[in-house]
């Protein structure tokens, strides 16, 4: 066990792709702290790289160099069945697209977490998670039979059910309208005030309004860290510019 007060730790994170001749740095020097209960959103623009950090922090992908720490333990050192047993039991992903399989209803498609860990009760658990998002009287619909929102509520569920350490989403709101995506940012708050530390990858500046705290990411690079997300802000940094940590 490493010792550091965060929840997540990163530093001086880098990972390279070789293009034909050329390498390109997706992430260039990232480091990064989240505490536990936090709600923070990464944010930047298509090509910036906070995809591949998700990647990293979501035990997806590892980076080429630099350490990763989540929750005491150094993930970066962790063969593929124990990085396996992080994704599954300590983080909680929610995609923009759902995720969730068609011919399974609503509680199968939340179990799945809890059968792969071999967990007794998984139905029993997955209908209070469907509570919880405010669809348990919906765990008998399958996919098809819920609007975008509902089905969003359903990934949630499953997000949430083996307690994670974190839960991590991805564009939550990107597949859904203006106002069923501010229900689902709602909702990501509410869970946020029970304790759950939650991190939003967007583009979206309004989504990450709803955070708490905003790290903006730019060329690999972060450009900007917020300990507070409000209005009026700083815009993003221009290409060059020395940026300093700023307190509204």
């Amino acid at each position: 066990m490493l010792q550091n007060s965060s929840l997540l730790w990163a530093t001086d994170l880098v990972k390279t792709y070789v293009m034909g001749e050329n390498v390109v740095r997706a992430l260039d020097g990232v480091s990064l702290s989240i505490e536990e209960g936090e709600m923070v959103a990464i944010r930047g623009p298509s090509g910036s790289g906070k995809s591949t950090l998700m990647n990293v922090l979501g035990c997806l992908d590892r980076p080429t160099t630099g350490q990763y720490v989540l929750a005491g333990e150094d993930v970066g050192r962790m063969n593929d069945n124990q990085q396996a047993y992080v994704r599954n039991r300590r983080i909680g992903f929610v995609f923009q697209t759902f995720n969730l399989l068609p011919r399974m209803n609503a509680v199968e498609n939340v179990e799945l977490p809890l059968l792969y860990a071999g967990q007794r009760n998984a139905k029993r658990h997955a209908m209070e998670a469907l509570v919880q998002v405010g669809l348990g009287d919906r765990s008998d619909h399958l996919p098809n039979q819920l609007s975008g929102g509902q089905k969003q509520r359903v990934a949630i569920a499953r997000a949430i059910v083996t307690d994670p350490a974190i839960v991590l989403a991805d564009e939550p709101t990107g597949a859904l309208d203006t106002r069923t995506g501010n229900d689902i940012l709602s909702l990501f708050k509410s869970l946020n005030k029970q304790g759950r530390t939650i991190i939003i990858v967007t583009h979206d500046l309004k989504v990450a309004e709803h955070c708490q705290r905003e790290i903006y990411i730019r060329d690999g690079k972060i450009a900007l860290s917020d300990d507070h997300v409000a209005v009026p802000r700083l815009p993003p940094p221009l290409p060059n510019r020395q940026v300093t940590k700023t307190h509204e």
